[in-house]
């Protein structure tokens, strides 16, 4: 009871102190506001009982909580780490710190504090286009998902699957990192299968026009020419039925050795068909392809594979032609273009080159003979 309200009581005492019957009556309401603020007093205290049993209660289970994340962090096998709104790093589990700080010389340690304190999140991308992505998703959605990155490591740069939440309202970076080098090393050899010619080592034709097709693109960008050669060894149906066909497949290692070792940097040779082979040369023109063919030729013509004692020599002949704009929409178009220049070198006398001029009729009709 409050004392203004003790103060009103005292008020009515003294008007009816006089009359008994109203004393009595106003001593039962004293007595009946004293048993309700006595049951209110007991009520708010069981109130108060009860809000500090919850507390305690949710006091025991944040701390639960805490320690199931405190567990997360420092056993998960992936990288976590905490950043604040400007990108420093606040901390790190010693996932991360495994995979991306250096190890430790001798009487030094280095643990999350000390990586923490002296990187930042975009320290810790080895290509800054990537962090630049990775930060533009993340302040547009508030999340990145799955981001395939390399990261920056003592061994090098490592593929990893990034991903990140902010946290409101302070805007910290919680983040997670897994090494994923393992898998793209895999990715990386199955496309490495597939697009390589298992006998040679070359590129196989389907290696060969992937390359070609970004080699096309960058040539009509940049307005340069871009050569292409047709390669086929002469007489190889003769080589096989004459010396069987492990002696085929150790003629065709030795070709392609020597085209691959007698070619510029930038050129690329693949192993299109049987005995077929072709060139890519970027930065080149006609006549920078026919000086590069012919090298080659020359380079096969000295060739010796030796066989059951015996040296086997082969010749090859060469077509040369040039990617046109608006005459070649892909490069499978200017390969057919050297190979009927090819076909009119085994035409005339094999062991030598031509070029497409544009005037070459189509020759693959005499292909059988011509083999």
């Amino acid at each position: 009871m409050t004392d203004e309200s003790l103060d009103q009581m005292r008020e009515r005492l003294e008007r009816v102190r006089d009359d008994p019957q109203r004393v009595l009556a106003l001593a039962g309401e004293f007595l009946d506001l004293a048993s309700r603020m006595v049951s209110r007093a007991e009520k708010l205290a069981r109130i108060g009982d009860r809000t500090q049993a919850r507390m305690v209660d949710l006091n025991r289970r944040l701390r639960q909580q805490e320690e199931q994340y405190r567990g997360i962090f420092e056993n998960s096998t992936e990288g976590i780490f905490l950043a604040d709104a400007a990108g420093r790093l606040l901390t790190v589990n010693q996932a991360l710190v495994e995979l991306l700080a250096p190890p430790p010389g001798p009487g030094a340690g280095v643990g999350e504090a000390a990586l923490a304190e002296t990187a930042t999140v975009a320290s810790l991308f080895f290509d800054h286009a990537d962090f630049r992505v990775f930060e533009q998703v993340l302040q547009a959605s508030g999340r990145v998902r799955r981001m395939e990155v390399r990261l920056v490591t003592p061994r090098g740069p490592v593929w990893c699957l990034v991903g990140a939440s902010v946290i409101e309202p302070d805007g910290h970076v919680v983040g997670m990192t897994q090494d994923i080098s393992a898998r793209k090393a895999l990715e990386d050899e199955l496309v490495r299968r597939a697009t390589s010619d298992s006998l040679t080592g070359l590129a196989n034709r389907r290696g060969f026009f992937e390359n070609a097709v970004r080699a096309q693109a960058a040539a009509a960008r940049s307005r340069a020419p871009l050569g292409m050669i047709m390669v086929d060894v002469d007489h190889f149906k003769n080589v096989n039925d004459a010396y069987g066909h492990d002696v085929g497949d150790a003629v065709l290692r030795a070709v392609a050795g020597r085209l691959r070792d007698s070619v510029r940097v930038a050129d690329m040779v693949g192993r299109v068909g049987g005995e077929e082979f072709a060139v890519l040369c970027p930065g080149t023109d006609l006549a920078g392809g026919e000086e590069l063919a012919e090298r080659l030729r020359r380079a096969l013509e000295g060739l010796c594979v030796e066989a059951g004692g015996q040296c086997v020599r082969v010749t090859a002949s060469f077509g040369v032609a040039v990617f046109t704009e608006g005459l070649d929409p892909e490069p499978a178009a200017c390969l057919a273009r050297a190979d009927k220049a090819l076909y009119a070198a085994k035409r005339s006398g094999r062991n030598r080159v031509c070029l497409d001029c544009g005037l070459w009729p189509a020759l693959r009709g005499g292909a059988a003979e011509m083999a």
